[in-house]
Parts: structure tokens; sequence; C-alpha cells
């Protein structure tokens, strides 16, 4: 059983490596820096291709006090749009519902943040450099042997590395959990297609509210921010998932407006101005993994769980994944248990999002006149309950670790069982 050295004498830490440098990863690696621990980072993207990926995300309240705890929260809130409202409509342009966020931070301590995901890699990349992580760029992962002691990590450029502990934040398509896990099932392609961008436009700022549409062909979301800059999104049903390698984004982006060329007005116009489209995102569900760990190795964000994006939580649990992680490594006497209770605090909460979205996403694949009208009266019954469910998601406080083991029964830590002290 491996004991978690106390890391007050940096030549004790254990060696931790971080395989992925997405959101839940480097989150890791700042709150694990900022914990005394020296954590190694490997991404097989170069730094300047990670910070082009994707186009934009929402980060709800949980998400936003989970910043708070590693420094970043200000930041991002800055280089961010605050979203203080969803207003959900038909193909036709009526309301089908809307969710007031404006309280959102007297109610959650937080506003729901829309902000590049560049903008946000970037913050988090520049936290975790003034924490003392060890970023390195360019190195996959080959292959992974996982042990009770020590794991041995090969990398794409022939070095060789040894951990105590290997954490897995790689993503849908984990190398780590392939290799550690070959037992386990692979994502399941949903049925559903997003992509997105960030667009300059005519449409007149939206003064903080995303317009979401549930068009005829595909669904359509965007806000404006007062520089016109448009943060927009579709998502549409497909048989099987489209390859995005040399995709032909000029293409694309004619098919898309396709979809939308019944929509309401605002959401041709932003399309108008989108000449092309980089890859569509095949939305992937991840069946429930039977265990989150094993010996050294430990599971987080979509590698373990794979959220879609129809609940906007995806970058939230990732971050809540890894200062639950963090605080466990902290708490605990060794890694079994610490990696145990990060698993037995994160699966109901995960469980929860992954419901939600589900729902959510159902309500995304009506084609056809008669499905059409029908979804649009379930949906008047159903967003007002989709509204509730997650505003309970947003109560979360991840920023304050220790209630959360409190309320979850786990151990206390070495630290107060040497000292006495809270």
């Amino acid at each position: 059983m491996l004991s978690i050295r106390r890391p007050g004498a940096r030549a004790l830490s254990p060696d931790i490596a971080i395989c992925g440098a997405g959101i839940g990863g480097l989150v890791l690696a700042c709150r694990l820096a900022d914990q005394g621990y020296r954590p190694v980072v490997f991404e097989r993207r170069e730094e300047a291709e990670v910070c082009r990926e994707g186009a934009f995300l929402t980060l709800a309240p949980n998400g936003m006090n989970g910043l708070k705890a590693i420094g970043c929260y200000d930041s991002v809130r800055g280089g961010g749009v605050e979203t203080t409202g969803i207003d959900i409509c038909n193909a036709r342009g009526a309301r089908l519902g809307y969710a007031d966020q404006a309280d959102h931070e007297s109610a959650f301590g937080a506003p729901s943040i829309t902000i590049s995901r560049g903008g946000l890699t970037e913050i988090l990349l520049k936290r975790a450099r003034s924490a003392g992580a060890d970023l390195r760029f360019g190195t996959g992962l080959a292959t992974v042997t996982p042990d009770t002691g020590r794991a041995r990590l090969t990398l794409s450029r022939g070095e060789v590395f040894e951990a105590d502990i290997v954490v897995g934040a790689d993503g849908l398509r984990s190398t780590i959990r392939a290799q550690v896990f070959p037992d386990y099932p692979a994502p399941h392609f949903t049925g559903l297609i997003g992509t997105g961008g960030i667009t300059q436009t005519t449409v007149a700022s939206t003064n903080g509210t995303m317009r979401m549409t549930f068009g005829e062909k595909a669904f359509f979301g965007y806000l404006v921010d007062d520089r016109q800059q448009a943060f927009w999104f579709t998502s549409y049903a497909a048989d099987t998932p489209e390859n995005g390698d040399a995709f032909d984004g000029k293409a694309f982006a004619d098919r898309i407006r396709q979809m939308h060329a019944s929509d309401p007005a605002p959401n041709r116009a932003i399309l108008a101005a989108v000449t092309s489209i980089e890859r569509p995102y095949p939305v992937f569900d991840m069946p429930e993994l039977p265990a989150w760990s094993r010996g050294c190795v430990v599971l987080l964000g979509d590698a373990a769980h794979a959220v879609g994006p129809h609940a906007g939580q995806g970058a939230s649990m990732a971050i809540e994944d890894a200062l639950v992680l963090a605080a466990a490594l902290e708490r605990e006497a060794d890694v079994p248990t610490a990696f145990q209770h990060y698993e037995e605090l994160r699966r109901p909460r995960v469980s929860e999002v992954v419901k939600l979205t589900a729902r959510n996403s159902s309500q995304k694949r009506a084609q056809g006149k008669w499905r059409l009208f029908m979804r649009d009266l379930l949906l008047r019954i159903f967003i007002p309950f989709g509204i509730r469910s997650g505003r309970r998601l947003f109560a979360y406080r991840p920023d304050n670790m220790p209630l959360a083991f409190q309320a979850g029964g786990v151990l206390s830590s070495r630290r107060e069982q040497e000292t006495g002290a809270p």
C-alpha cells in the first residue's frame, strides 16, 4: 500500500504524473502545486494547439466557485461574459421557457460565465506555471505499466518516467483508460453532433442572455456580447459520427446554414457571417465504469465519465473532479484510500449530471411536423423541471472541500490526526 509522503520536503514528495493538459488536468496541477507537490503534466499536443482547441464554453456557478480554489476566478470572470439568462424558443421564435440566471452570484456565490476555451486554457496554464507545475507539451504517452507501487510511463519521444501516482486526464479517448482498463467499454455515440464558434456579427448584444432555438432540423444557441461577438453553437442528429480530420470547413458552414434556413432571423444572420467551421464534434456518452482507479492510476474528467454538452456542466465537472482528488490526496494516509474516497464523493454527483444531460439531449432529435409539435408541447412542461434540476447542481461548492469530505463521511486528514487542527 503506497503512502502519500507529506510535501513539506519536496524531495519526499511523491512523483505525480498528469496525462492531459485539458481543463481538469491543469486545475489539478494548480491545486497539487499549491499543496506543495510538483506535478508533471504530459500533453501530446503542442501548447499552441491546446490553446486553439474548441470555441467557447459556459462555466456554471459551481465551476466558477471551483476556480476560486486555485486563484483563477477573477481572471476568468474578467475575460468572459456574464450569462444572466437562457431564453428557449421553438422553430418559429415563440418562447418555450426562460431560465433567469441574474441571481446566480447572490444565490450561489458566483455568476455563470461564457468564455473562449482558449482564453480559459491560457489562464490555467499561466497559473499552473506560476504555482510550479512542470508542463511538458509535445510529449504523449506511448505505454503505461501500472502497479500498486510505482507506474512506468514510456513517452512518445522515448523517455521513461516513473510515478507514484498517474492521473488519466486525457479525455474521452483516454490512452490511460485503454491501457490500464482494457476490459472497459468504449464511449458510445449519442446520435448528436455539435459545433460552434465565435463570430463578429451585426446582431445586437443580447445583454447576457443566451438564446436557444429548437429548430426544425437542428438546435441553435447564441450569446452576443457588447462588442457584437456572437458565441454560437449548434447540434444536429446524425446516424454516425463524422470524422473531423481534413474537414472542408467552407462546405461544412454551408451545410450548417442550410440546417438553420428556417430559423428566426438572428440565427440566420449570425451564420451568414460564418465563412468556415473548423470541425464537427460528435457527442459521446461513457457507459458507467466499474471503477475509476487501479493500483496507482486514477481517471479524471471525461476519461472517467464523459458528460455531454447538454447541461452545460462538462468543464465544471472536470474542475470539481480535480479539486476533490487533490483534497483526497492531501487528506488521506495512502493512495488507495484517497482514490476510493474521491470516487465515492464524485459518483453520485456525476450520475445526477449525466441523467440531466440525457434528458436534455433527447429533445434535440425530433424531426417531422408531428414530432416537432409534440416536442414543443412537452418542452413547456419539462423545461421548468430542467431549470430546477440545474439550480440544484449550481449550489455545490467545490472550493470548500473540507465540508464536502465531512458530508461524505471521509476520514479525517493526517494533519488533523497529528495536530488536532481543523
